[in-house]
């Protein structure tokens, strides 16, 4: 079933974030562990997943300040911005996309959809991206003057934690079975630092690094669940990348198609297929420990970008 977020409003989101369906998987991909799909990738189409949750409250802020535009930052394939362009069609904001590097001769199928969502792509050098968190960087490429709220790369503000927390409490309202632990894909630290708040003990929250930054995502995880002093609460596997970011493998391709033909579920080959496999991997060396029958609880979080997929790199 599709949904769509179709009205900008705290009260809408959660209940829409409340609505959002668990799909449990019976697949001997996973041996031991009762596991269980969230499928926030069916929030809306266009604004999905973790994405919905870190813009929700920026764009909030935005209107409550009486600004116009959002003014964000990515790359050629970013999920982050296809959703913030989607975002300001949807509810009325003039968007700005400051993308790294200079503008190709052919735009990225991403990059293709977020202008004709109406975003203004503004390309910069490799070398002035670098300086996107400092104070003067708007100033820096000639955006001083536009009265536009800024949300930095991948949502990874005050506002965008407070969405991921969100997301953390709507799991332990609708929650099908208590989990035992709870996985994400982490191209950044924020969602799952955040989540380390938002969710209850004991529910061991584990992250999946899908490029080659561990030591990165994991400080700033630990940044955002400092906040609620978290931190012993998540913990990264590590080397399940496949090559690095936007990349893929013949064994992850497999798995994918496997998985993707046993249930009714789509994934793409960034974010989703990588954290799913780690979990088939980690499942098939490891047992429960409770005894003959008895499974573990596992939750995965679905986190939307299934259009990244077209940017794959094998």
């Amino acid at each position: 079933m599709i949904r769509y977020l179709t009205e900008l409003s705290l009260e809408a989101f959660v209940e829409a974030a409340r609505n959002v369906p668990y799909q449990q998987i019976n697949s001997d991909l996973f041996p031991g562990i009762d596991l269980w799909i969230r499928r926030d990738d069916l929030i809306d189409p266009l604004i999905s997943g973790n994405k919905a949750y870190k813009l929700i409250y920026n764009l909030l802020e935005a209107r409550d300040r009486g600004l116009d535009t959002i003014i964000t930052c990515g790359g050629a394939w970013s999920n982050h911005i296809h959703a913030t362009a989607a975002a300001g069609l949807r509810f009325g904001f003039k968007t700005v996309g400051i993308i790294r590097g200079h503008r190709p001769p052919v735009l990225s199928a991403m990059l293709q959809d977020a202008e004709r969502f109406g975003m203004e792509l503004r390309f910069v050098s490799r070398l002035d991206y670098k300086k996107r968190n400092d104070a003067g960087f708007l100033a820096g490429i000639g955006l001083g003057d536009v009265a536009g709220w800024f949300v930095p790369e991948s949502g990874a503000n005050f506002q965008g934690a407070r969405g991921i927390q969100l997301l953390g409490k709507a799991i332990e309202q609708t929650k099908p079975i208590d989990f035992e632990e709870c996985w994400v894909a982490c191209g950044t630290g924020l969602t799952l630092g955040a989540l380390a708040s938002g969710m209850k003990e004991p529910t061991k929250l584990v992250g999946v690094p899908v490029l080659k930054a561990e030591p990165a995502i994991r400080e700033e995880a630990n940044q955002w669940a400092s906040t609620n002093n978290q931190n012993d609460r998540f913990s990264l596997i590590k080397g399940a990348h496949h090559g690095g970011y936007g990349k893929s493998s013949s064994i992850l391709e497999v798995f994918q198609c496997a998985l993707e033909s046993q249930e009714s579920l789509v994934l793409e080959h960034v974010y989703t297929a990588k954290i799913a496999y780690a979990l088939a991997e980690q499942s098939r060396m490891t047992t429960s420990g409770k005894g003959l029958g008895a499974k573990k609880g596992v939750l995965l979080l679905h986190t939307g970008g299934l259009q990244g997929a077209r940017g794959v790199v094998k």
